[in-house]
């Protein structure tokens, strides 16, 4: 990235964070008692972002409960200020659910929450880079249905067989193959391999019916895996990976159709979520530009789901 192109970014990154503040002036969300449990993993520097998330999501999928897994940066500031706009958020931390046999960090924290609350509900796992930008119908239709659900990264895609993956994986292998590729190079190796399937997609955004898994079965597949890859389990990216082969796997399980549910660079027209993925935060003043539309709609006439 050259002068200007960081220029550029750190722009888009100030005008994001002005606009975000916006989000401190919205009406507390009331949860609705029924729906859905939305659960989001949050850092002290997305605090204000996730905000941004939750309230865009919830404006068209009311959820029964909201739970945050605490990083270890969050500050007491923070957990005030998220409990001021959703009252009766839980706030768990995330060390609590650390186990032995599952890696650290990299998200896996949330991962091992949800295989505990999914047994009381469906859980929507929500990043806080995402911003819902009309209903989802898709989204409402699967909690409705019980059907588990992720975010895609490209167009068509569907569950496939651990063959097809593995196929596909080791095709694209170099010397040095990050941990999701050479995760998926090996899923023919792992013990029940044909009952299983798998989609590249992103953990960003997804949907795990009630009683869908449970932690023994998380723990224990990441023991097989472990024995597979090694000390590289423990890398950055093996929940991702671990969320697209439950949730591949689940009866009836969907991607949610792509562009309209995407990464900036493919939006459309009929694009109504949109996931801010590191590389394309800042890269222009989009995420600025919605954030600023969804802060002037939770100004607007209270809604039968805020209260001011």
């Amino acid at each position: 990235m050259n002068y200007g192109e960081r220029l550029v970014v750190e722009l888009n990154r100030y005008r994001f964070a002005r606009t975000v503040r916006g989000m401190l002036e919205t009406a507390p969300v009331v949860l609705d008692g029924s729906g859905p449990i939305v659960l989001s993993m949050i850092q002290h520097r997305d605090v204000h972002a996730a905000l941004l998330a939750c309230k865009s999501l919830l404006r068209f999928v009311p959820a029964r409960r909201l739970v945050v897994i605490a990083d270890p940066s969050m500050t007491p500031a923070d957990r005030g200020l998220l409990r001021r706009h959703f009252p009766g958020v839980e706030i768990r931390e995330a060390r609590e659910f650390q186990h032995a046999d599952l890696p650290q960090g990299g998200t896996w924290e949330r991962l091992a929450a949800i295989a505990e609350y999914v047994s009381e509900a469906f859980v929507i796992q929500l990043d806080a880079d995402t911003v819902a930008l009309a209903p989802l119908p898709e989204v409402t239709a699967a909690v409705a249905t019980a059907t588990a659900f992720t975010l895609g990264t490209a167009d068509h895609q569907q569950a496939q067989s651990c063959a097809a993956a593995v196929a596909e994986a080791r095709e694209r292998m170099r010397a040095e193959a990050h941990i999701q590729l050479l995760a998926e190079s090996r899923l023919d190796q792992l013990e029940g391999a044909e009952a299983l399937r798998y989609v590249r997609g992103c953990s960003g955004f997804a949907g795990y019916p009630q009683g869908s898994f449970d932690p023994a079965r998380l723990r224990e597949l990441s023991r097989r895996l472990a024995a597979l890859l090694g000390p590289r389990w423990r890398e950055w990216g093996t929940e991702q990976f671990t969320s697209n082969l439950l949730l591949a796997s689940m009866p009836g399980f969907k991607v949610l159709p792509h562009p309209r549910y995407c990464a900036p660079p493919r939006q459309t027209a009929d694009t109504v979520f949109l996931h801010f993925i590191g590389y394309v935060r800042y890269a222009s003043g989009l995420y600025a530009s919605v954030c600023r539309d969804v802060v002037a709609d939770l100004r607007g006439p209270v809604s039968a789901r805020s209260r001011a």
